[in-house]
């Protein structure tokens, strides 16, 4: 089979602490300390085996997740821009749609020919946190596409445990393949849908959301925003071609943060009552920051989503003042997040189809990371 591979070599700084673990696993725990010179490229592969607790999928459609293009661009000394958990060479891609074409010997809960998606992260379910239930926090996890191979392929093998059947989306979508494409846009959906109202508090229908980037994830989050009844939803974004998807998203308060005041525009827009929800998807947090603490509403609630490259300057005060609080949120492993969000889809309340601007084949994989690259487009997609 064709897979689209990412290498690098292993080459720690100097001054990075590089733990044992990591030495001897060969996996790093902050990427962008320790690879260097990451290298994409295609190649032929034997088509994998499941394991007797795995699924095989034939991928048909892989999203380009902003993490991808960190892992594939470097700095200036040739460590890669991601920061997080990576073990090369590997092949890339986690938001994906396929279909089941082989089972483990343990597995019981798909069939040949389901339609399925999947989770990221593979826990261990016995570690400390996995048994309170914190299987994002997995000790001894693995990711798809970041430690183990992932879905830029034709074939996928899969833990049947983190595993969703879409067919529901069937009768929305009608069309295989629009099941298909709109199936793969649910990984990033998740990211949002999980910070908001998993780690998030008493965010309600009827709030004022802002978002402050609108990329993949900005979007998508817009979409789940909406269908969970925001009052108003606004967004800062200076790509002209990413406002111009929100407003054909039907967003009507999409600004340009370089050409106007956004706190004062937030004040506008919601009547002074200021933004319930603020949401960082941005990564300038030096820039954000200070307009969302300048437009909390009461007992806001700030959800922060974004892998920023640097720390923002907080003034803790404003957050005291309005009785606000800042939520953290990685991921969206477990808490019933994927089935809540396939059902939010199959009932016709979030279509990210809109989303996707372009499209590219497996074998063109590589320009398909390049475009993701250059920022404009709202959802890059790999066709199998």
């Amino acid at each position: 089979m064709k897979a689209l591979v990412l290498d690098a070599e292993w080459n720690p700084q100097p001054q990075y602490d590089l733990s044992d673990h990591e030495r001897e696993s060969q996996r790093a725990s902050n990427s962008s300390k320790v690879w260097q010179e990451p290298t994409l490229h295609l190649e032929d592969r034997d088509r994998p085996e499941p394991g007797e607790d795995e699924v095989l999928v034939r991928v048909r459609y892989a999203g380009v997740c902003g993490s991808d293009v960190s892992m594939a661009g470097s700095d200036d000394e040739g460590y890669t821009h991601y920061s997080a958990y990576t073990r090369f060479p590997t092949v890339i891609g986690h938001e994906f749609s396929g279909e089941v074409v082989e089972t483990g010997d343990n597995c019981s809960l798909f069939e040949l020919g389901d339609p399925v998606t999947a989770e990221v992260t593979d826990y261990c379910g016995r570690c400390h946190m996995c048994r309170q239930g914190f299987h994002g926090h997995c000790e001894n996890f693995e990711q798809l596409g970041f430690t183990i191979d992932g879905a830029f392929a034709e074939y996928v093998t899969v833990p049947e445990k983190i595993l969703w059947d879409v067919s529901s989306l069937a009768n929305q979508f009608k069309d295989e393949d629009r099941m298909y494409k709109a199936a793969a846009t649910i990984e990033p959906s998740t990211i949002s849908y999980y910070g908001l109202f998993k780690r998030a508090d008493g965010i309600l229908p009827g709030d004022y959301y802002v978002f402050h980037g609108i990329g993949p994830i900005g979007l998508t989050g817009m979409n789940v925003s909406r269908a969970a009844g925001a009052g108003k939803v606004i967004a800062f974004e200076p790509s002209d071609p990413r406002r111009e998807i929100a407003h054909k998203l039907g967003f009507e308060h999409v600004y340009n943060p370089l050409e106007t005041d956004p706190a004062a525009k937030v004040d506008d827009v919601t009547g002074g009552e200021g933004a319930d929800v603020h949401v960082e998807t941005s990564g300038a947090v030096n820039a954000t920051y200070s307009v969302m603490e300048d437009s909390l509403s009461e007992r806001a609630n700030v959800v922060h989503i974004s892998n920023a490259a640097s720390a923002p300057e907080v003034d803790l005060r404003k957050y005291q003042a309005a009785s606000a609080q800042i939520y953290g949120t990685e991921g969206h492993t477990g808490q019933r997040v994927y089935p809540r969000t396939i059902r939010m889809m199959a009932a016709g309340q979030l279509d990210n189809l809109p989303i996707v601007t372009s499209t590219f084949s497996l074998d063109n994989a590589v320009e398909a990371v390049e475009q993701a690259a250059k920022r404009v487009d709202g959802k890059v997609l790999i066709e199998m």
